[in-house]
């Protein structure tokens, strides 16, 4: 960072000593430093640490897709099916029919839900998609200027990363002073004072960045800084500078919810109006509140569930709403796992590799912009878009650089699950993997807990070997009664899509011997049975209400930046699937989230100011 830059920053308050303060555990001797910082935007309660511990570093950003990270919310949350009291979530009680839920930590009891119930709300860094698109919509500023700030969003920012920020914000704010007039509510007089139009930018744009109106005390710390600059040099300096600064504050880099003064611990409270329209920006957008949703919420209109819905409404028909979108289906799908995917066959270079990745969003998303996107039509269909690259690697006529739907007919392809990115995402370099498939079935799919072996020593597989089919050589391996309580779980909705190979090409033959698709599911859910082969097994996905319960599920977990659902989240959930799982309507299920007590509401920790 240059000279200029690192004394205009020091002008700001103390920006770099705050965040550190943030990420401290919040003892007794830190909460009163806590609580005289709150004024300038902390959350006193939930900087990416809890009472009880520390961060954890998982996000809304965070990958929870396939492998290690595939379990998704199946892991913690429970089985998401039928238990002992009807469909629920939670090991170990489901959510019944009279008012309680299964516990969504795994226990064993059941949940009032006759009143409100929803989780704490810790503060959370934007990830990188919603700086970047903060940026665009605020700025104008285009390109990828947050790619090296990673999507931990609860992590704990050291110096070098302060840094980092700091030297991303500079950039950013150098880059929007060369644009000004694309995004500026003004522009300065040739002669005479600037001061009009310089309140005009303070105004706007702080409260833009900062998603809420601006205090007195903060427009002056703004004007402070933008004087600086304009006495160090002339307007568009005092221009970078403020933009600098601002991009570095707190309020502008975390989502933040305050604590009510004289809140009461353990009750439950609704956000207030500016961070639930945050919330439902970053959520639906991927982005930050515009100034319709933002004068929505000074005017409290978002707090009324018809006028809510109106402004909703609104949100849905605007083009952002692919932004979020997008956010959701490259986590769900596990998107960032594709520059890790390296396969023998010839010409699987990285042309195939990020066409693939592409292919794979569009065919699940292109759906949103239709009037009734259904889940449904996720999991039928043998229709996805390709390009040229794709077409040419997978045997199919046509021509184009762009993206365009493709049929591949005749290749017993059910949707998403059968994108060949999926079947190559869900493979190894030289074979495909039924054990990688059928989890992410049983885990992403369905939210059922499978548990990790502990302590176990795993037999090797046979050798590939012709004559040995990749079916044949796991079953050897799990004829093992160590192994197979486990894999009896995941290994036949793996064994169901073993027509497709390592690149997701179909095949009929396996190293010589014939592919057998059949199997039999006992995992206690709407898939369970015996299929004669993996087409009759698959054609059930696109009206499983187990598969839409747990995608509901998922989605709400996304929705509150999580990895996991928190316990406090059950009551939801059993709403959202109860209303989900009959229609599959994808827009009516982002409705349900945005006006569910989880998404509304936060508990109160009560730490008094």
């Amino acid at each position: 960072m240059d000279h200029d830059r690192s004394r205009h920053i020091g002008l700001w308050p103390d920006a770099t000593a705050l965040i550190h303060e943030m990420h401290r555990p919040p003892t007794a001797s830190v909460r009163p430093r806590l609580a005289a910082l709150a004024g300038f935007g902390v959350c006193v309660l939930a900087l990416g640490c809890d009472l009880a511990g520390a961060p954890n570093d998982v996000g809304q950003g965070a990958a929870a897709g396939t492998g290690a990270t595939s379990s998704g919310t199946g892991g913690a949350s429970g089985q998401s099916g039928n238990g002992a009291s009807g469909n629920g979530t939670g090991a170990g009680a489901g959510i019944g029919t009279g008012g309680s839920a299964g516990s969504s930590g795994g226990g064993s009891g059941s949940v009032d839900c006759s009143a409100p119930r929803a989780a704490s709300v810790r503060a959370r860094l934007l990830s990188s998609r919603q700086y970047n698109h903060s940026v665009l919509d605020l700025l104008k500023v285009g390109g990828n200027p947050a790619q090296n700030l990673g999507d931990k969003v609860y992590e704990q920012l050291d110096d070098t990363r302060v840094e980092q920020r700091a030297n991303v914000a500079a950039d950013v704010a150098r880059q929007a002073v060369m644009n000004l007039s694309s995004w500026s509510p003004c522009m300065p007089p040739a002669t005479g004072s600037a001061s009009a139009c310089e309140q005009q930018i303070i105004d706007k744009v702080g409260q833009l960045a900062f998603r809420r109106p601006l205090s007195a005390d903060e427009r002056a710390q703004m004007k402070a800084l933008f004087d600086a600059g304009i006495q160090e040099k002339d307007f568009a300096t005092g221009v970078e500078w403020y933009l600098t600064g601002l991009l570095q504050s707190p309020d502008f880099m975390y989502e933040i919810a305050l604590p009510d003064p004289g809140e009461t611990p353990g009750e439950v409270r609704s956000l207030r109006p500016h961070e639930y329209a945050s919330r439902l920006a970053h959520f639906l957008w991927d982005s930050p509140p515009d100034e319709a949703l933002l004068s929505a919420a000074t005017a409290n209109e978002l707090a009324e569930p018809v006028t809510r819905q109106t402004h909703v409404d609104r949100m849905l028909g605007d083009p952002r709403l692919m932004r979020g979108v997008e956010a959701f289906y490259s986590r769900w799908l596990d998107l960032s796992a594709f520059h890790e995917v390296a396969r023998d066959a010839a010409g699987f270079d990285i042309a195939v590799v990020d066409a693939l990745s592409q292919s794979l969003l569009m065919s699940a998303t292109e759906l949103y912009r239709g009037a009734s996107p259904n889940i449904s039509q996720l999991f039928s269909g043998e229709t996805y878009y390709l390009n040229d690259a794709l077409r040419a690697f997978y045997g199919l006529s046509g021509s184009g650089s762009s993206f365009a739907p493709s049929a591949m007919t005749g290749e017993g392809r059910y949707g998403v699950l059968t994108h060949p990115a999926m079947m190559a995402m869900l493979a190894r370099p030289d074979e495909s993997f039924p054990i990688g498939r059928g989890l992410f079935i049983v885990r992403t799919l369905l939210c059922r807990p499978v548990p990790l072996p502990n302590g176990l020593v795993i037999p090797e597989l046979p050798p590939i070997q012709d004559g040995l089919s990749t079916r044949d050589r796991l079953e050897a391996h799990t004829s093992n009664d160590v192994c197979a309580g486990c894999h009896s779980l995941f290994d036949p909705a793996g064994f169901a899509l073993e027509n497709f190979d390592e690149v997701g090409r179909v095949r009929t033959v396996d190293h010589g011997i014939p592919v057998d698709t059949s199997g039999t599911l006992a995992i206690d859910s709407d898939l369970d049975g015996d299929f004669a082969n993996g087409g009759e097994f698959l054609a059930k996905f696109a009206t499983s209400e187990d598969i839409r319960t747990c995608f509901a599920e998922q989605y709400l977990t996304f929705a509150l930046s999580r990895q996991e659902p928190a316990p406090e989240d059950a009551c939801s959930i059993r709403t959202l699937g109860q209303s989900f799982a009959p229609t599959g309507d994808l827009k009516q299920l982002t409705v349900s989230i945005v006006q569910s007590d989880a998404f509304r509401m936060r508990l109160a920790e009560g730490i008094a100011r």
